[in-house]
């Protein structure tokens, strides 16, 4: 009887607050209905907004359709600034729910409204600029949000604000240059803030957990835990709902801090009080930051060897997140681009592994790449991408490390292709996403005004980056504002064009039918995949990977890129160095003789051409007979197997273009290696040469598209603090960044330069060269110059490269066989036999087959003339014989006369 009378009272109360909810609602839909037919649109906004703000379990969908019931534009101030508090308060909660993506959304729609309504008055800087910027911080788009950082500080100082809030901005500046591992600038703008803070005792310590966390990073742990103490300290007197949050996140430092100095059940302590101050101040609010607790607690655990412990708290991690449901069930469709989810996702793998559920591992790296990639959908610029690609390698370099463990063990095919996806997934994923890019822009409206803006935005900044190359100072400052700009004109153009949408990339390349050798270069192991035939044939693992990359890269400096008086000096010891790289790096690989492989390297091997590496270790004198690599196989190369696959169309223009620069700067004295290797290529191909003046920028983007083959000879180097590849063409200069917007591209592209195939080493991502900036803009190959090409030698090789192209070989084979033809003809100086001289051109791409045409030649036209001529005259000879004996015949005999 008692029992029932708790459920029918239990009815009552549900039923009576179903009515209340029914009730209150009514009455809203009545007052919004009373002031918009009073044309009231400021208040009917507020309306939405209180309505929100109680009634928190609902508030986020109600506001997020607001948008779609308003009955007209804002006309005047009021009503702007309501608007603008609309869009602000819509990114705040979504922050607190998680969803920073849709917060940036919301706050930038803020920020775009601001400008363009030119709404004086409004507080811009607190309600969105500061989270905005904070947004990107969190999302780790470290040069969006230093850009609106330094707006947001201008600003402040123009308009003279109060030096506690201009002293938080610093302190927000500096989290940026630490996550970028700027640490000295770091530094150096908490003290810029500590010293406007110094009145301010809640600024203070706002800008000690940051200094706290910059010692962290640079592993000052002591001198981070004193001042962490003291900060925590003096936090412990007043705590309340706006200062609970600060001392939370002083707990979070300390915690970090602590598991680095090896202490873990102090930092747990340390991270519970965290966890338990956001649950009583903010129960549904800062849920990232309570996911975040729940991975360091986790992470504890993994330290302490506690595995199953560890997984709890990461399990509360994706429910806090709600990645995971009440019942403990993944929803992989919530997953969303936070390097926090990363993190997580990784975390449970490492468990996993622990456990032995190798399995479970490989699904949980699966799942960090996935969060991963989609975090790379929102950077807008490359450096970025690149940035974090670097972090992707590691979290790649775990999977293949359990799939090749448990491939050990089980001998299953399928593991192998997990390997294979893994080491795609961490190799030239930035050149693939501007190839992708470039063919979609292609098959679009051109003429559509926000394309022209991308244009115009795309200009200015290669304009502004050759200032900044330059060193003209102030060119940083306007590049960072013009690619915030071009973000929001990109965002807008994928909203518009739905084929703009990057998608999760998946492995989309087939196997290769070719042999085909990838190189994934990880910090604990090398892998080499031994792929033909349609599949893979085996991995290799290379263990103690920091020596064989320390041996490549001592091999590489001394021979290669510090000239050839090393292996003039000391041929021998290059003969056994040649030799000691062979041995490592194809070592468990049989090739057969005569077999075509095409190469994937990785990090620093991307430096090596694998044509000169010595087969044996026999050492003899005669240089000519040494048993290079070439000798055996031809060799071509590719960035990866998906590059290779997305760059397959060939240019359907015909003809070649070349551009030749004969005489140094500024003086007149010809080059006569580059005027030989011109006047070589223009006795063997039909097309366009421009020389000196004629060979310039514009010059060379106009020909760009309108040619299957552009042939380059000209200096190359790199330029700037970023070591940009440079091509020079005599006053002017050609930087690869600037080939990015093209829309054509021809399949071919020889460049007979120095370095064009050298650049700086992006971990994740290989040789950032202008050999791959042509590929990025559809260029199905190159031909490039690691290091410093010798003239004569590339003169000669080039036009041998091209007779091989007439004589219907393919591009790769061609290449082969031009370097073979050097190393098989007699040379006047033994020496010349050296790799540094014959082997600095590499063939990187699809290998393909090219028609070019031969040029007229004079003494044929001339003799075919006088052929034409003479049989002209015969012609007319016979015709008049002709005439004269159908003449006669044609006329009557003449009667006799009778005498």
């Amino acid at each position: 009887m008692r029992s029932a009378f708790l459920r029918f009272s239990f009815f009552l109360l549900f039923f009576g607050a179903q009515l209340a909810v029914l009730a209150q609602s009514r009455l809203l839909d009545i007052r919004l209905d009373s002031l918009q037919k009073a044309n009231d649109l400021s208040g009917w906004i507020y309306e939405r907004l209180d309505y929100a703000k109680n009634n928190p379990q609902a508030n986020l969908p109600f506001l997020l359709q607001t948008q779609a019931k308003l009955w007209r534009k804002a006309k005047d101030q009021t009503e702007h600034f309501a608007y603008l508090d609309l869009l602000n308060v819509q990114g705040y909660h979504q922050l607190l729910t998680g969803n920073i993506l849709g917060s940036i959304n919301s706050y930038e729609s803020a920020f775009a409204y601001y400008l363009k309504n030119e709404v004086v008055g409004y507080e811009i800087v607190d309600y969105t600029l500061k989270p905005l910027s904070n947004n990107y911080t969190r999302l780790g788009d470290y040069e969006r949000a230093l850009y609106l950082q330094r707006r947001t500080l201008n600003f402040q100082l123009k308009n003279q604000y109060p030096p506690a809030d201009i002293a938080s901005m610093y302190g927000n500046m500096a989290i940026c240059y630490q996550s970028m591992g700027n640490l000295a600038e770091a530094e150096k703008s908490v003290n810029e803030g500590l010293k406007l803070a110094a009145k301010d005792a809640k600024t203070r310590v706002v800008l000690r957990n940051v200094l706290a966390g910059i010692f962290f990073e640079g592993k000052e742990y002591q001198q981070a835990a004193q001042l962490i103490e003291a900060n925590i300290n003096a936090q412990r007197q007043n705590i309340n709902a706006e200062s609970a949050y600060w001392l939370a996140s002083s707990f979070s430092t300390a915690g970090n801090v602590y598991t680095a100095l090896n202490q873990p059940q102090k930092a747990d302590a340390y991270l519970a009080k965290a966890i338990a101050l956001l649950d009583r101040y903010y129960p549904n609010k800062w849920l990232r930051e309570r996911a975040n607790l729940f991975t360091q607690r986790g992470r504890l655990k993994l330290m302490q060897q506690q595995p199953l412990q560890a997984i709890q708290f990461f399990d509360k991690t994706l429910l806090t997140l709600k990645i995971k449901d009440g019942k403990n069930n993944l929803i992989t469709q919530r997953i969303y681009g936070d390097n926090r989810v990363m993190e997580v996702f990784e975390q449970l793998a490492i468990a996993h592994q622990e456990l032995k559920q190798a399995d479970l591992a490989i699904k949980y790296i699966k799942l960090a790449l996935l969060a991963g990639d989609k975090i790379r959908n929102e950077f807008a610029d490359d450096q970025t991408k690149e940035r974090l690609q670097a972090d992707l390698k590691n979290t790649a370099e775990k999977g293949i490390e359990i799939s090749y463990q448990l491939y050990q063990q089980t001998h299953e095919k399928s593991l192998l292709h997990e390997i294979l996806i893994f080491a795609e997934q961490s190799k030239s994923r930035t050149l693939l996403d501007q190839i992708r890019r470039n063919q979609q822009l292609m098959g679009l409206n051109q003429k559509d005004s926000l394309f022209i803006k991308k244009r115009n935005l795309e200009l200015a900044i290669a304009y502004q980056e050759k200032q900044e190359l330059e060193g003209i100072a102030s060119a940083s400052q306007h590049i960072a504002g013009l690619k915030y700009d071009l973000a929001l004109i990109n965002k807008q153009l994928q909203q518009k064009y739905q084929q703009l949408q990057t998608a999760n990339p998946a492995f989309e390349a087939s196997l290769p039918t070719q042999r085909t050798l990838e190189y994934f270069v990880g910090e604990q192991a090398i892998y080499l995949l031994d792929m033909g035939n349609g599949r893979i044939n085996s991995v290799l693992r290379l263990s103690d990977a920091s020596k064989i990359k320390q041996t490549i890269q001592t091999y590489v400096s001394t021979y290669f890129q510090q000239g050839p008086s090393a292996m003039l000096n000391s041929p021998k010891a290059f003969y056994l160095a040649s030799y000691q790289v062979y041995n490592t790096i194809l070592q468990g690989v049989r090739l057969n003789k005569g077999e075509t492989l095409t190469i994937i390297p990785d990090g620093i091997l991307g430096y090596i051409s694998f044509d000169g590496l010595l087969t044996n270790n026999r050492f003899s004198p005669n240089i000519s007979a040494w048993p290079f690599l070439i000798k055996n196989n031809t060799i071509t190369y590719a960035f990866s197997l998906q590059t290779l696959s997305a760059n397959t169309q060939k240019n359907k223009q015909k003809g070649f273009a070349g551009f030749f620069i004969t005489h140094q700067q500024n003086n007149n004295a010809p080059l006569k290696a580059v005027q030989a290797e011109a006047d070589g290529i223009k006795k063997l191909i039909r097309g366009r040469f421009l020389f000196n003046e004629q060979a310039n920028a514009k010059s060379f983007k106009n020909e760009f598209g309108r040619n299957q083959v552009l042939h380059i000879g000209t200096h190359a180097y790199l330029s700037g603090k970023n070591q940009e590849p440079t091509l020079d063409f005599g006053q002017e200069k050609l930087f690869l960044f600037e080939l990015i917007a093209q829309q054509k591209a021809p399949s071919l592209v020889v460049l007979s330069a120095c370095r064009t195939a050298d650049g700086l080493l992006a971990n994740g991502e290989g040789v950032i060269s202008l050999s791959r900036g042509f590929n990025a803009i559809g260029t199905s190959a190159t031909i490039a110059g690691l290091w410093n090409v010798n003239d004569v030698a590339a003169s000669v090789i080039t036009s041998n490269f091209y007779k091989n192209l007439l004589n219907g070989e393919n591009n790769g084979r061609a290449l082969h066989q031009a370097k073979l033809d050097w190393l098989q003809q007699a040379q006047n100086n033994d020496a010349l036999y050296l790799p540094y001289y014959w082997d600095s051109l590499i063939y990187m791409g699809t290998d393909q087959q090219i028609n070019l045409e031969t040029p007229f030649g004079w003494t044929w036209i001339a003799g075919i003339g006088v052929l034409v001529l003479m049989m002209t005259i015969i012609l007319l000879w016979l015709r008049k014989k002709m005439s004269i004996i159908t003449q006669l015949l044609s006329s009557p005999p003449k009667e006799p006369q009778t005498p």
